[in-house]
């Protein structure tokens, strides 16, 4: 079961859509929106706007049922965009870097 665009939220940190389930501990979790037979997270809706997940990992985890499909958790592929440092620096900002002393520790 593919959720609908009302059910996805964005990530703060990379921006791509995600699924927000609740867990069998009723812990949020954040899931990629598409199933993914790769996946370890069995999800299925419960209500309009609301779905569950359970993992499918450990001894005791029972398989995915005909009505669950699997999930990859987001947290597995989230790719924060990095910050670039500037270039140059502008005319009136001094770099500290190079003046900065080593500390030497006394014996």
């Amino acid at each position: 079961m593919i959720p609908t665009n009302r059910e996805l939220s964005r990530c703060g940190a990379c921006g791509k859509p995600i699924l927000w389930t609740l867990t069998e501990a009723a812990a949020r979790m954040a899931v990629d929106p598409k199933p993914d037979e790769r996946g370890n997270q069995a999800c299925h809706r419960v209500g309009p706007r609301t779905w569950r997940s359970r993992s499918l990992d450990g001894a005791d985890a029972l398989p995915a049922a005909p009505y669950e499909h699997q999930y990859v958790p987001h947290v597995a592929t989230c790719t924060p965009p990095k910050a670039k440092p500037p270039a140059e620096l502008p005319p009136n900002v001094v770099r500290l870097d190079p003046r900065r002393r080593r500390r030497t520790r006394l014996p």
